[in-house]
């Protein structure tokens, strides 16, 4: 018979610890989603919380998407949110693989360049941005929103360099000895290959585009073209009446179902990417 493996004291005690770690982060969670289902009558919340709702009721989305434009919001974030993946998607991975398989002299000037923006805080690029922004009329529009992610992606351009660093410079060759261009290799030949980074991408600017408020707020001004951000912004700080603590929480529920939905689609991909680009060729 096997014996049995001695089950150690720090064993223990970190599971303890990674379990206390978890509520911290999942009681919270579930507090506020369930609140939301609860039948607030106050305009504040209860003390002490209550983790399952006393009256279970759809009271505050009814009157979250009666009160606020939230499906309004919905689209315009996520038209921008999809505008903003394929743009960054097609201009991070054409130079993540040049910078990779591309053989020309100053590549690795051209890389530090590129990764110096991201020393550089978005806060102090804001007004040149904007006036640009503003000067070729992109202000109120979807473009206008999701060009400076766009033109600013150095951490999508590193991910997919290191990760075309990965795959063999074999295949590259073998293109190339078979007559294809440059671009018909990447097309044909890398870009299947990046599935997982380009998940990895997707979830990545989904989240940071999703939770924008700075940039949105200043280049959005007429509310027709707000995000969910701004629309969550607006009812919080009471711009558009009496802020009801319930409604405030259907509102934040409603906003990051689409979240959890793209992740819980790409999170394979997004974990064979780690894996991937741990091993060596």
């Amino acid at each position: 018979m096997k014996k049995r493996k001695k089950i150690k004291p720090a064993m223990i005690a970190t599971y303890l610890l990674l379990t206390v770690l978890a509520l911290v982060v999942v009681v919270p969670f579930v507090w506020f989603v369930s609140t939301s289902f609860d039948y607030v009558k106050s305009y504040s919340l209860r003390f002490p919380p209550r983790l399952i709702p006393k009256e279970f009721s759809t009271f505050n989305y009814k009157m979250a998407i009666s009160n606020v434009p939230m499906l309004k919001y919905l689209k315009n974030t996520a038209i921008i949110v999809a505008t903003s993946a394929v743009l960054n998607i097609i201009t991070a991975t054409l130079a993540g693989f040049t910078l990779s398989k591309g053989n020309f002299r100053g590549k690795g000037v051209i890389l530090m360049v590129i990764l110096s923006n991201m020393m550089v805080p978005f806060e102090s690029k804001l007004l040149p941005i904007y006036s640009v922004i503003r000067t070729i009329g992109l202000s109120n529009t979807s473009l206008g929103v999701v060009l400076p992610s766009v033109l600013t992606n150095a951490m999508y351009i590193f991910f997919v360099k290191t990760f075309c660093d990965g795959l063999p410079d074999d295949l590259y060759e073998a293109g190339r000895v078979d007559g294809a261009g440059i671009l018909r290799v990447y097309w044909k030949i890398y870009f299947p290959l990046l599935t997982p980074i380009i998940a990895t991408i997707v979830v990545l600017d989904a989240i940071n585009v999703w939770n924008d408020l700075l940039w949105p707020m200043v280049v959005l001004t007429q509310q027709d073209h707000y995000t969910v951000q701004i629309g969550l912004q607006m009812y919080n700080s009471g711009a558009s009446g009496t802020t009801h603590a319930g409604t405030a929480l259907a509102l934040s529920v409603i906003s990051i179902i689409p979240l959890s939905t793209i992740y819980i689609f790409c999170q394979k991909y997004i974990v064979q990417s780690i894996a991937f680009t741990g091993m060596k060729q």
